[in-house]
């Protein structure tokens, strides 16, 4: 039986190359999309170009992994983020339509594409111990408001939501479908902001893969310590 598949859509140099290897330890084939080769890319790695900010794009990302590697990825990574700081002072006075619709397309509306795409294949997979896992790189914005982060805040949101929705209700758990939604966080819980470990990201995400049951969908962790639960728990940050 040939080894699964672990597809990334966004690899880039930090949480992207750090998992991509991680799982490749664990004779994981690796699909990796983005825009541009990673630097870094495992000599054995497939690489998708592909622009995610249009959604129309990803089924395309899918169908590629499966006609070039011979089956759907049994874990889906998707790991994109993008925004522009709002004027903290007047959030509303530049706002642009044209200018949002990329990144919410970046931060939403392509993971909900790769949501249904991640399904189908799960379907098409022949193994019965297969982990069908969809992990979404997340951030603390589901939780608190930050200044000048928005139009940043609602593309986090809305995808939290989605995945919130797919496991509280159940949907996909008797085809043994998990998904997650990730937050790295300080030992205070508070959010790392930029100092985020990639590192720490991969060793949670093998984890998550190797779970035979839905653990926490909210799945927020600490460096070197893992999962940890700061639901009702004042945060004190400062940016």
């Amino acid at each position: 039986m040939s080894s699964p598949i672990l597809l990334i859509l966004g690899a880039g140099s930090n949480i992207g190359d750090h998992v991509a290897r991680a799982f490749a330890a664990k004779d994981f084939r690796l699909a990796l999309a983005s825009r541009k080769v990673p630097a870094n890319k495992p000599q054995d790695a497939l690489h998708i170009p592909v622009d995610l900010s249009k959604p129309e794009n990803v089924p395309h990302v899918f169908e590629t992994v499966k006609a070039k590697l011979g089956s759907a990825p049994s874990i889906v990574v998707y790991n994109c983020a993008s925004h522009t700081p709002d004027n903290k002072a007047d959030p509303l006075a530049n706002f642009s339509l044209e200018a949002y619709i990329p990144h919410q397309n970046l931060n939403h509306n392509s993971v909900l594409v790769a949501l249904q795409q991640s399904v189908l294949g799960f379907r098409s997979l022949t193994d019965p111990a297969a982990a069908k896992t969809f992990i979404y790189t997340g951030n603390i914005l589901n939780a608190i408001t930050l200044p000048e982060r928005l139009t940043f805040g609602l593309g986090k949101n809305a995808t939290a939501y989605a995945i919130r929705t797919l496991v509280e209700g159940e949907v996909y758990t008797a085809e043994g479908v998990s998904f997650y939604y990730t937050d790295e966080r300080k030992s205070t819980g508070a959010p790392v902001i930029e100092d985020i470990s990639g590192s720490a990201a991969a060793e949670e995400y093998v984890k998550l893969a190797e779970r035979t049951d839905q653990g926490p969908w909210l799945y927020t962790f600490v460096k070197g310590d893992g999962y940890k639960d700061f639901s009702g728990k004042g945060i004190s940050v400062s940016v």
